[in-house]
């Protein structure tokens, strides 16, 4: 059975120090895989003026949170230094498409959710999906503007 787990990147500062964004992310990630470790891998992110201005793709950092927490190197699949939730799905539509997985999970911040899972409809719309929101740990004041943001985006979307 071929399952493959998606997580969605999210910023990190100038030295690699993941954001609470992405910590999240992959804390949901980690979780679901110790309960499911036959899931292949796939960490998006590469590099962005708004999220990783490193010499290393975002990928790096997260791949390098999950096997710092025992999820062995041989469950990942190549990563894509994708730049944005758009590119997150261009960029691994080849691979999903390819692979047929029998269920394909996508993580994301419980904010991010709804224009991920319309982005995914737009470019991949493989029917074997599952979504799982990764719960933010973000103050009320810092998610504010990320949910304003994302509802206005979502509506850009549907409007186009």
């Amino acid at each position: 059975m071929k399952k493959i787990l998606i997580v969605l990147g999210a910023p990190n500062d100038h030295l690699g120090n993941l954001s609470q964004i992405a910590q999240d992310r992959l804390a949901c990630a980690h979780s679901f895989y110790k309960a499911n470790n036959d899931f292949k891998v796939v960490c998006t992110g590469g590099f962005g003026q708004h999220f990783n201005t490193t010499d290393k793709p975002h990928y790096f950092y997260a791949k390098k949170y999950l096997t710092d927490r025992n999820v062995p190197e041989t469950a990942f699949l190549d990563c894509p230094p994708s730049s944005n939730t758009m590119e997150d799905f261009q960029m691994t539509k080849d691979l999903v498409l390819e692979a047929q997985p029998d269920i394909l999970v996508v993580i994301t911040s419980d904010f991010h959710l709804s224009r991920a899972r319309a982005l995914y409809s737009r470019i991949i719309n493989y029917p074997k999906v599952v979504f799982i929101p990764a719960s933010s740990s973000l103050t009320e004041e810092q998610l504010l503007p990320l949910q304003e943001h994302e509802a206005r985006a979502l509506k850009r979307l549907q409007e186009s």
